[in-house]
């Protein structure tokens, strides 16, 4: 019987080296990648005068002004208060998220776990269906919602989002790895298929749940365009299209400019700190790159 052989102390110290080296590589790229978010941060509390210099760090002492009008302006600009206007998005977003989930989640249960006439084609339609943008079908959305009579309501910001293909594919993906056998011990024991779902499948699936949350979330949160073609009313309006009009009103303030995009970006920041394991567990698991 050979016994194991033994690594060189060379070996182990070159090991190391590399280690190192790739550690610092890292860290350099994650610097260049924060830089921008870095600089944003600092401008957003310099001195007007004082965002165009050279340097990154402030010259001048810095200042809380640029939040201050952002938010004393917030009303004259898009004649709707601030706090009204984060509300918007964040319900708009929270609830989109909520109904992606759960209709993902049933959705793909039903694809992954039931055999039924047309599954096989139902399954390849929402895969084709994946290759479109969305962007292809505002036309038809916003007559769809018009006939309805739901423009300029919370039911037409919200009703076009509930459902998302690529969402039903990662439940139907993870929920085929799933063994049937431990399904059937459940019926057997009397479990009906809700139980099923949300006492077994979805527990099971917290890392595709927080994967889907977050990127929809993130998605709903930073929408534009749909916004401005499905409401007019400014009680309705998301932070995104009022911060816009600081664009439009004041494009020469850069310093309330930088203050704005820190008050877009902070709720997402934060909530990848609070899922941050489970958003990685389910980028592993997903096997979904930036």
């Amino acid at each position: 019987m050979m016994g194991k052989e033994k690594i060189k102390p060379g070996h182990k110290q070159m090991n190391k080296m590399m280690q190192y080296l790739v550690l610092c590589i890292l860290l350099l790229l994650a610097l260049l990648w924060l830089y921008p978010y870095i600089w944003v941060t600092i401008a957003s509390v310099k001195n007007e005068t004082d965002i165009t210099g050279s340097g990154l760090l402030p010259s001048k002492p810095m200042t809380l002004g640029h939040y201050k009008f952002i938010l004393s302006t917030a009303a004259e600009i898009g004649r709707t208060p601030f706090g009204r206007a984060f509300f918007n998005s964040f319900f708009i977003s929270s609830t989109v998220t909520v109904f992606v989930i759960l209709i993902g989640g049933l959705a793909g249960y039903s694809l992954a776990k039931h055999e039924f006439p047309g599954r096989k084609f139902l399954t390849n339609f929402i895969i084709f269906q994946m290759l479109f943008p969305t962007i292809l079908f505002l036309v038809p959305v916003f007559l769809v919602i018009k006939n309805l009579h739901m423009i300029d309501t919370y039911q037409g910001m919200i009703l076009p989002f509930v459902a998302s293909a690529w969402a039903v594919f990662l439940f139907y993906q993870f929920f085929k790895g799933i063994p049937n056998d431990l399904i059937e011990s459940v019926r057997i024991d009397g479990g009906r298929e809700l139980l099923i779902i949300f006492r077994i499948m979805f527990p099971l699936s917290k890392p595709i749940i927080t994967i889907i949350g977050m990127f929809i979330f993130m998605q709903r949160w930073d929408e534009y365009l749909w916004y401005i073609v499905l409401n007019k009313k400014n009680a309705f309006m998301p932070m995104t299209n009022l911060l816009a009009g600081y664009m439009k009103s004041y494009g020469e303030n850069l310093g309330a400019q930088m203050a704005g995009v820190i008050f877009l970006t902070f709720p997402i920041i934060v909530l990848f700190i609070i899922f941050r394991k489970s958003f990685t567990r389910g980028i592993t698991m997903t096997g979904l790159k930036g």
